[in-house]
């Protein structure tokens, strides 16, 4: 009894131990890494990690998270957001929610590119000025523009030439406001603004990085959504060294260094949301799961809504599409290069103009913002493999069917694909063929063959 009891003490003992090295965030998201909607899916996503911790798994923040025992990866988590540029009634509503993902998923690697270093400029300055100088002819004033502007005062022939231009530019544009060549000098000084003095703040600030990355995958969405609202979309991404190690795997596999994790017993298509819409509709992206061989594989998801509902062979097109959306979120994960540039320039003024002979106070800030983040793939001999395909129909909350289409990665398509490189150097002796003809119209489903492949 007592051996028997000793026993069972090392099997918890050894148990727990193994839950803890499978306790891999990141790595294995086979469990509860189904898609939530949420009243505000930034907020939620932050108080998703929170709970995590709170529940004793490993407490992963934004940012960076170091190993804190052996086993451990070094992992980086990001939060982005996305909006859905279509209403949920629109025909288009699933197209737009793909994209929505995409550009949560865009925000979230720029927060990664950024964490692994930027490169910054900052400009700034201050000016203050009064002008008390007296009206001069605001003729003058256009002449002696011209001539610090172009530098043509020894060619007055050429300069004549770009007064005249100019001035019928002023002509068109200063006429609108009661300025008048023909006009006299007081008359014109009325239509020109003379600011007095004034206190003008400038800055401006450009950022930017390009990293190439491997392994940055979806680990958890949520999506704000109701009928007739346009979606938003917040996913927790997460990069790791043992993800990457998977990427590298996926553009050159080598089964003798491809890691085993044991006790594995589900397919990649039980493990998957396939029978609950609802999950499935709201499950994007590249996500990393064991098969039942305790390999690693990667599974992505894409999602299309056909033009128009109730024929099947545009239905067929949009699923079509969908595979390739799931394509290219899968090679994304494998060879990615992300550029992130962002420029902000910002004014700052304040002061007295005199407008008609009155003065007048002026203030204004003003902004100029632009942001741009590009992610570009490639991957030669990709070797991807449709695994489930699902049709979701339209609800009271989505106005369109939806063609979601998972294409998967793993061990087995490259065991496959070596398998089919062998037998096609095979050759055979003999071949033949027969055929039959039967006009007779029928519809059902067809016998299935020996699965004794």
């Amino acid at each position: 009894m007592k051996i028997i009891t000793n026993l069972l003490s090392i099997f918890m003992v050894l148990f727990f131990i193994s839950s803890l090295k499978a306790e891999e965030p990141g790595i294995d998201v086979s469990e509860g890494d189904e898609a939530q909607f949420a009243a505000s899916p930034g907020d939620k996503a932050r108080e998703w990690l929170e709970e995590r911790c709170e529940a004793g798994k490993r407490c992963l923040v934004e940012g960076y998270n170091n190993p804190e025992k052996d086993g451990q990866s070094t992992v980086f988590v990001a939060i982005g957001i996305g909006y859905s540029s279509m209403s949920n009634t629109s025909q288009q509503i699933h197209n737009a929610r793909q994209n929505a993902f995409s550009k949560a998923m865009l925000n979230a690697k720029a927060e990664f590119v950024r964490a692994l270093g930027t490169e910054i400029t900052v400009s700034m300055q201050n000016v203050v000025s009064e002008n008390t100088m007296p009206d001069i002819d605001p003729t003058i004033m256009v002449e002696e523009a011209i001539k610090k502007t172009t530098g043509a005062v020894a060619d007055m022939s050429e300069f004549a030439k770009i007064k005249e231009l100019i001035n019928l530019k002023l002509n068109a544009q200063l006429k609108e406001n009661g300025y008048d060549e023909a006009a006299s000098a007081e008359e014109k000084k009325k239509a020109i603004i003379k600011v007095l003095e004034s206190d003008v703040f400038e800055s401006s600030m450009q950022q930017s990085a390009q990293q190439y990355l491997s392994g940055f995958q979806t680990w958890k969405t949520f999506e704000k959504g109701n009928a007739g609202d346009k979606n938003e979309i917040s996913v927790v991404a997460i990069w790791s060294d043992k993800l990457q190690e998977l990427a590298s795997h996926i553009k050159n596999y080598n089964p003798q260094t491809f890691p085993i994790k044991e006790g594995k017993t589900r397919t990649l298509k039980e493990q998957l949301p396939l029978n609950n819409a609802k999950v499935l509709r709201a499950t994007f992206g590249a996500r990393m799961y064991y098969n039942e061989k305790g390999e690693m594989s990667i599974v992505a998801f894409g999602h299309q809504a056909p033009i128009k509902e109730g024929k099947d062979r545009l239905f067929n097109n949009a699923c079509k599409k969908a595979r390739n959306q799931a394509n290219a979120q899968l090679t994304l994960f494998v060879n990615e290069s992300v550029y992130y540039s962002d420029t902000f320039i910002e004014k700052d003024a304040q002061g007295t103009q005199i407008v008609d002979g009155q003065e007048q106070e002026f203030a204004f800030l003003g902004q100029d913002w632009e942001e741009t983040i590009k992610a570009t793939g490639a991957l030669k001999g990709a070797k991807f493999s449709r695994i489930a395909q699902k049709k979701i129909p339209a609800d009271k909350t989505f106005g369109a069917s939806d063609c979601v289409v998972a294409v998967s990665w793993s061990p087995d398509n490259e065991r496959g694909a070596e398998a089919v490189k062998k037998a096609t150097k095979k050759t055979t002796s003999s071949s033949s063929t027969s055929t039959e003809n039967n006009d007779q119209k029928i519809s059902g489903e067809g016998a299935a063959g020996d699965d004794d492949f």
